[in-house]
């Protein structure tokens, strides 16, 4: 091709894919979407925010405009591309333009080895997103308390599950049957969605979820809103926690018999201390609302909760706890403590809070929470970091002798 030939297409898309101009725009709209995220989150709590700006799902975002007046409450700002998204495309600007198009040799290796550290990042982001994990497990130094004192299972933050589980004679029967809240949590209204449980003898209608649901009784409250009444009970719809794990959920549910019957209609809460009781073909069934529940690859069980405070206020000084990981009947003594974690079995448990139960005296803690997280690239980041360094170290001694070597070869003339 002579110089005066244009570029064929793919030259053309390459070139717009690796250029400084699309990195430049694709950082400013980044800076422009933690902004709005992080003044959006005051009002609307940090997992909404976060699901709103930076889920795989939304590849585009209406940023709130209340956040730059009170006046704008209720109005959106210019739509903006999902950050997600936004991250996707720069790790391929950075690929295409930081590696393959530059010029290879041990001048530039520094700044490869910075743009791969970066790149590195951004994907542990990525694999974050879409892989990982985080719940939380409850214990107890002490047995028979609210929460066990030991444990193999973590709950989820914001997962719920409708569960399935046939007894007989008080005992769970078989195995357990669940339905995740991706069938039922776009439920809006009178908008319906039948799950079909073929191992079962029945199915189920799903309508009307509510993401922070609160059981009444029409004897203490009247519905407000219209809300169903199902057995003198509704569920009363409540606003949304800025903890998004410390919301509640709540649904409608029908039993639809295989017969064609139509069926009972009931209630669903997490709140609900109960589970709602189905018979059929003479076998028993109960149909609960939860957080979802995942399993962990070993028992820990709770010694001792220690925690204090600064004084005259009520923001934590110290949380730590003595625990005992059980594995394949081996006993090993962990110490874990705020921002200590113990990293086990890909499994990272963080201390996240304290509780007292009545059998502490004086307000010490006898209950511990740790945030239990399941993250593939949870030191990833860290590992980036290390390789961004190592090429900028590179890079500054690669100038620095560079300069030196050029400065010897050319001394400076004598006057």
């Amino acid at each position: 091709m002579s110089p005066a030939d244009p570029p064929s297409i793919p030259v053309r898309i390459f070139n717009l894919l690796s250029g400084l101009g699309l990195a430049t725009t694709l950082l400013v709209i980044l800076m422009v979407e933690t902004w709005l995220a992080t003044m959006e989150q005051v009002d609307a709590g940090l997992h909404m925010t976060l699901q709103k700006y930076f889920h795989y799902s939304k590849f585009i975002v209406w940023p709130d405009a209340g956040v730059l007046s009170e006046d704008l409450a209720g109005k959106y700002l210019p739509p903006l591309p999902g950050g997600y998204w936004v991250c996707a495309l720069l790790v391929l600007n950075l690929t295409l333009g930081g590696i393959v198009r530059m010029r290879k040799g041990w001048k530039t290796a520094g700044v490869l080895m910075a743009h791969f550290g970066i790149i590195f990042m951004i994907v542990a982001g990525g694999v974050a997103q879409l892989k990982e994990e985080r719940g939380v497990m409850m214990l107890s130094e002490k047995e028979n308390d609210a929460f066990p004192h030991i444990a193999d299972y973590a709950e989820a933050f914001t997962e719920t599950v409708v569960e399935v589980t046939e007894v007989k004679d008080g005992k769970p029967l078989g195995p357990v049957h669940f339905v995740t809240d991706a069938y039922f949590k776009d439920l809006e209204g009178d908008e319906t969605r039948t799950v079909r449980l073929p191992a079962l003898p029945f199915d189920l209608q799903l309508q009307a979820y509510i993401q922070n649901a609160r059981p009444m009784s029409t004897a203490s409250m009247a519905p407000q809103r219209g809300e169903p009444v199902v057995d003198g009970w509704f569920l009363l719809s409540q606003d949304p926690n800025l903890e998004t794990e410390a919301d509640a959920p709540g649904l409608h549910a029908r039993v639809l018999p295989r017969n064609g019957e139509p069926g009972k209609v009931f209630l669903l809460a997490v709140a609900e201390r109960a589970p709602f009781t189905v018979i059929a073909d003479g076998r028993t069934f109960v149909v609960s609302l939860r957080k979802r529940v995942w399993p962990v690859p070993f028992q820990v069980r709770l010694d001792d909760a220690r925690s204090k405070n600064h004084p005259n206020t009520r923001r934590p000084k110290l949380f730590e706890s003595d625990i005992t990981r059980i594995e394949d009947g081996r006993e090993s003594s962990v110490f874990i403590e705020m921002n200590e974690p113990m990293r086990y079995g890909g499994l990272t448990f963080f201390q996240r809070t304290m509780m007292s139960s009545v059998q502490g005296q004086d307000g010490e803690s006898t209950i511990s929470g740790f945030e239990v997280v399941r993250n593939p690239s949870d030191k990833w980041p860290e590992y980036s970091i290390y390789v961004v360094g190592l090429g900028l170290c590179v890079h500054f001694v690669s100038k620095l002798w560079i300069f030196l070597v050029r400065r010897k070869s050319n001394p400076a003339t004598q006057a």
